[in-house]
């Protein structure tokens, strides 16, 4: 096989005799090398070098205009880096001097003229197998080159992939120093209050009035803690894959009324004034979809709104479009920074994550009313300016009707 490669080498003849030139071209042919061109002009070499790509160069020293010593140098700017040209000189020159020369000027082989043609077969065959070793060699180097810059961007990839992994756990465990120390605080809080109060109305000493101050205290108390309970028990089932959605028909007067009847109340203790904007619902429409999360997600947002909210307003408004209820929840509180609102919706995060933050929560009702919408196929987005309120927006897919259905 790598005779077959040989045989088919490019070989160029370099001599301003022709009858030398016609001895090798039909030596050449005798042995079966088939591409081979020749030259009388040394000024056509390098020309030729370009066109004919040689693998093998049989050069003569002695010439007009050039001789070999000037060829080989014109040759040295013309070969590319790594590249093994092998030239075997053929003069009639036979001094020591001339030999040394020219296997110093880039000749790679020496023959004095007249020649033996087997030895210059088999000079010919040494020369074009080593070419054929080199390049050989020059091409697994590049393969090995190729592979190593391969392994080099997998591992720079790696890096940068350990390094999102490194900073996804650091992410994870600043987020479980926060679950604990937000459960720790929400939990403790209201039990001890619960506790506290308990003890204290157990205690025959205590007054009747105060009992029912204690009392309220620990209804407080006790709403808190199954809030914060059930705010665990939903994002659980969020994260897990494992919440359920119960569509049905009900009218969306109904949700109006409870969240009036919870959230009036609430706001006018803080002095602030609560309000239902109904855009283009009747009131007698009838929505398909899951109650019970709309209602979730809708007092996720109104807490939300009331906690961060000192005085003004806080409105919820409901519009149907496109085959989707559209809901808005705006408040005059104290707004979000831009750079914030890129991570309220994530597990346990308020503007502040400070343990001394000034508002009491988990910081799960934004990623729970995000993660109830994705399971709706809905979405939820927010504007906001620091310092003057927040309006949340949200919608999903529903059905919609002016009488409900069996």
């Amino acid at each position: 096989m790598i005779d077959i490669d040989l045989k088919q080498s490019n070989i160029l003849i370099v001599d301003d005799q022709v009858a030398n030139i016609d001895v090798l071209e039909t030596f050449l042919l005798m042995e079966g090398y088939s591409n081979v061109r020749s030259t009388k002009d040394p000024r056509e070499v390098v020309r030729l070098f370009a066109e004919f790509n040689p693998d093998l160069i049989l050069l003569d020293l002695m010439m007009p205009y050039l001789n070999g010593f000037e060829v080989m140098e014109q040759l040295q700017s013309c070969i590319p880096t790594n590249t093994y040209l092998p030239i075997l000189v053929l003069t009639a020159d036979a001094t020591k001097e001339a030999k040394q020369r020219a296997l110093s000027s880039g000749g790679s082989d020496f023959l004095t003229k007249p020649f033996d043609l087997i030895e210059v077969g088999l000079r010919i065959k040494n020369l074009l197998y080593a070419r054929f070793l080199h390049r050989q060699l020059r091409d697994q180097n590049q393969i090995l080159e190729d592979k190593v810059r391969e392994r080099t961007f997998e591992l720079e990839m790696n890096n940068i992939d350990l390094k999102k992994a490194k900073e996804k756990a650091e992410a994870s465990d600043r987020l479980k120093s926060s679950f604990l120390n937000n459960i720790s605080h929400e939990i403790r809080t209201p039990l001890n209050g619960i506790l506290g109060f308990g003890n204290l109305l157990a205690d025959p000493e205590t007054l009747p009035e105060e009992k029912g101050t204690y009392l309220k205290i620990m209804d407080q108390s006790s709403a808190r803690l199954l809030q914060t309970v059930s705010n665990f028990v939903d994002i659980s089932l969020i994260s897990s894959g494992n919440l359920e959605v119960n569509k049905s028909d009900f009218w969306l007067k109904i949700v109006v009324n409870e969240i009036i009847g919870k959230y009036r109340p609430l706001c006018e203790a803080k002095k602030l004034g609560f309000s239902i904007e109904m855009d283009n619902v009747e009131s007698d429409t009838v929505v398909n979809a899951d109650k019970d999360l709309l209602y979730k997600i809708i007092s996720h947002l109104i807490d939300n709104a009331i906690k961060f909210t000192k005085q003004g307003s806080v409105t919820v408004g409901f519009r149907i479009s496109d085959h989707e209820l559209h809901c808005r929840v705006k408040d005059t509180g104290i707004g979000i920074s831009e750079e914030s609102q890129t991570i309220v919706f994530k597990d346990f995060m308020q503007e502040d994550g400070s343990n001394t933050r000034a508002f009491e929560g988990t910081g799960l009702g934004l990623s729970i009313a995000k993660g109830i919408l994705l399971q709706l196929g809905g979405r939820i987005y927010l504007e906001s300016e620091k310092g003057k309120g927040s309006t949340f927006f949200f919608s999903f897919p529903a059905t919609f009707n002016t009488s409900p259905t069996n």
